[in-house]
């Protein structure tokens, strides 16, 4: 995951903020993953990234119907793909028939998306965020 840098910032100051926690999360999964942390760790990490993604996913689509962001639609959908990415992932790892290498692919796969989609969607906030 790379560090926060200007192309992520939306203009939003809240949103922005919560994309950093997302980057803050991401390192924390990251890091418990290479430590050798076991699966309990990881699975209550992954819960805690996917009840934090819910309340961010909400206010963020909240915000776009605000200021009429034509980047609105898209990033609904893109946040039901993911949250359901999420979903499926805990449901793999807590059945405990996934292999705890599953837990690498889990946190390359979630920082992947969650650059490319702050970059790619949510920054289209730049254009249509109101003071």
């Amino acid at each position: 995951m790379p560090n926060w840098s200007a192309a992520f910032e939306t203009g939003h100051p809240q949103i922005d903020d919560e994309h950093r926690e997302f980057f803050r999360q991401l390192k924390a999964l990251r890091e418990t993953i290479e430590a050798g942390g076991g699966r309990e760790q990881v699975v209550e990490l992954i819960r805690i990234l996917q009840k934090y993604a819910t309340g961010h996913f909400c206010r963020e689509e909240a915000h776009m119907l605000r200021v009429a962001c034509p980047a609105r639609e898209a990033n609904c959908a893109a946040h039901r793909e993911f949250a359901a990415k999420l979903e499926g992932w805990l449901n793999l790892l807590t059945l405990g028939g996934a292999p705890l290498s599953l837990t690498h692919d889990i946190q390359r796969e979630s920082s992947a998306w969650i650059r490319a989609h702050i970059v790619n969607v949510d920054c289209e906030l730049r254009h249509c965020t109101r003071p």
